[in-house]
């Protein structure tokens, strides 16, 4: 596609002082993170909340993100949201739940935390496992999905064939075609960035990382509003946007409808599977089955537990109240702060590029939108936005690109380096342990690339994160909560979830049916476990219980005194993500209908739902503002 606009001499400048920035953040901190692994991982855990929160709310914004909305209200309206919004479930569990206990057990990797947990072979094998299926095949195909969405955002803007066509031509001799890594002027732009990333990356460690990511983050929020704001005055504002909306569909309610209508339609089957058919007739049935995907969809998609990328960040933090600050700032940023931008362009892209109009929409410019919806977004970046703010905002999906590269680099490597290297070298060195991490940050960019062949899709990559999730939420997040869960139980949920998901791929099962048999057989599979395998020994559950101090049941309380302590937290959790969507419902009222006196009923409802939550649990006695002792560590 030949753009209409281009960039200018001012966008070029805008992205050139960006990456001279990030590579001068590696340069800068590097001498901080070469002391050991503790520095160059965690540094130092040292780091305020409000960094670490930001910076997990930078790498959550991928440069895929905004082209996911567009593409899912394009299919779905804005109720197809809720593939992501879901994700609500899990991060208000890591806030309630996980984050101060994260922060207590002093672990560098999730993995880890399983030496703390268990004991025994089982503990062994299941340390080593989680880091394989989490650090290199979870995150991966992250890596590999996000190279997939930056090829979108960079086709319309960089033309290396015209620039450097001798490069080009040679490139062009080797380069596989028909990838998701697109052609080789695509390629030229992905390996710059990367080679870029894993730079200053290697350089910086978690600080470098961090520190780019703030930079980072509040270009985003800038740029995004900036871009919703034209796009809504190039509709024609509210006005503009419902009557484009009625004149090209017959249902314009359905794209602006929040929540999703409960049907078999939503959930994939289209009455087309036969085991759907039974949901038509019973309503109660399906809301349930609907209830259970929302809830599997949420950990589907990262750690029941808060686990990965999100722990890294909360174990850089001073204490674990700073820990769970932190998760508080990223939900508040993440789903009440900067989502809005996104519906906004999402919705004005169905009336400038309507659904099957594409060929003849803006002179047909963007007729590439019509294989590919998520293509919307950059098109109308291209269409809509003057000299200097085109460049900031696609400095800003750059810098989302590097900002999740720089993050699941980083964390990759510390599985390598304290999941594995140390297991076989224990007396290893501070300085062989931070020459390890910076080879493998190297050799994870090197995976990203050799991932991101082999895939299709952004929704094909999403699918099978999703399945890995479901194979082990369950067990990840009980294990905090009741002592009786063993290393064979989770082990066995994950060999009968990952199993059963394999086994699913060769069926005509819709997908979000998929999910919820992958979760329900995994459970199975944690019973077995439970019931076959050796008990955790008492000597290894009094040291995690003393380490963490876990909610639940546990030995040193009651089955009564555990479960009444779990209900309590339920009903944090239910406020606080009751709170946060009623916030984002009451927006919704305010922006879309000009209903001011629903929508702010709603938004303090949800903040007072919010509140609540929160200083209810600081009143419950878990707001601890101590910091685990080194011995801890």
């Amino acid at each position: 596609m030949e753009p209409q606009t281009g960039l200018h001499l001012i966008d070029w400048v805008i992205l050139g002082l960006y990456l001279v920035f990030a590579l001068g953040v590696g340069f800068a901190v590097r001498e901080l993170a070469q002391s050991d692994k503790e520095s160059y991982f965690l540094a130092d855990r040292s780091l305020p909340w409000w960094w670490a929160g930001a910076s997990i709310a930078a790498t959550t914004f991928a440069a895929d993100t905004p082209l996911v909305v567009t593409g899912e209200t394009a299919a779905r309206g804005m109720s197809g949201n809720w593939l992501w919004l879901a994700w609500i479930g899990v991060h208000a569990g890591a806030f309630v739940f996980f984050a101060s206990k994260w922060s207590k057990s002093g672990v560098l990797t999730d993995a880890e935390l399983v030496d703390l947990r268990y004991d025994g072979g089982d503990a062994r094998a299941l340390r080593s496992a989680r880091a394989v299926v989490y650090g290199l095949i979870f995150n991966g195909i992250i890596l590999g999905w996000v190279l997939n969405a930056m090829v979108k955002i960079c086709d319309p803007f960089f033309h290396w064939d015209r620039w450097l066509p001798t490069i080009y031509e040679w490139m062009a001799t080797w380069w596989p075609a028909g990838t998701a890594l697109g052609d080789p002027s695509d390629g030229m732009t992905i390996l710059f960035l990367l080679a870029l990333v894993g730079l200053y990356s290697t350089l910086g460690g978690i600080r470098g990382v961090i520190f780019t990511d703030l930079v980072q983050l509040t270009l985003g929020l800038v740029a995004s509003f900036w871009f919703a704001w034209v796009a809504w005055d190039a509709v024609g504002g509210r006005d503009g946007l419902i009557d484009g909306l009625e004149e090209h569909y017959d249902d314009p309610e359905e794209y602006l409808a929040f929540f999703p209508e409960i049907g078999v339609e939503w959930l994939g089957g289209g009455g087309e599977w036969a085991g759907l058919e039974i949901l038509e007739t019973m309503p109660v049935l399906l809301a349930t089955v609907f209830a259970a995907y929302l809830l599997v969809q949420s950990y589907a998609n990262f750690p029941a537990d808060g686990g990965g990328y999100m722990m890294q960040r909360l174990n850089t933090c001073k204490s674990p109240q700073d820990a769970r600050q932190a998760s508080l700032l990223f939900i508040i940023i993440q789903y009440v702060v900067r989502t809005w931008p996104w519906f906004i362009v999402a919705l004005v892209a169905l009336v400038m590029i309507p659904v099957g109009m594409e060929g003849t929409a803006l002179d047909g410019a963007a007729a590439v939108v019509g294989d590919d919806r998520e293509m919307a977004y950059p098109v109308l970046m291209d269409q809509l936005l003057i000299p200097g703010v085109l460049g900031l905002l696609l400095t800003s999906l750059l810098a989302a690109f590097m900002s999740t590269i720089d993050t699941h680099i980083n964390w990759g490597a510390s599985y390598v380096v304290n999941d594995f290297y140390l297991w076989a070298d224990p007396e290893a060195s501070d300085r062989r342990q931070v020459m390890v991490a910076r080879a493998s940050v190297v050799g994870f960019v090197i995976l990203a690339v050799i991932i991101a062949f082999q895939i299709e899709t952004i929704g094909q990559a999403w699918r099978w994160v999703a399945t890995i999730g479901a194979a082990l939420g369950i067990p990840t997040a009980l294990r905090w909560l009741w002592w009786r869960i063993n290393a064979s139980a989770e082990l066995a949920a994950m060999g009968v979830g990952l199993a059963t998901a394999a086994g699913l791929g060769f069926t005509d099962v819709p997908f979000e049916i998929q999910l919820i048999l992958i979760s329900a057989l995994s459970l199975v599979g944690m019973i077995a476990g439970m019931l076959f395998g050796p008990a955790p020994r008492d000597e290894t559950l009094q040291s995690f219980m003393d380490d963490v101090e876990p909610d639940g049941v546990w030995p040193d309380r009651s089955r009564g005194e555990g479960l009444r302590q779990i209900a309590g937290r339920l009903g944090i959790w239910v406020a606080v993500c009751g709170g946060t969507i009623t916030i984002l419902a009451g927006l919704h009222r305010m922006i879309l209908f000009g209903s001011m006196i629903a929508g702010t009923a709603l938004i303090a409802i949800g903040i007072a739902g919010l509140w609540g939550g929160t200083h209810a649990l600081s009143m419950d006695g878990i707001a601890e503002n101590e910091t685990p002792d080194e011995d801890d560590r």
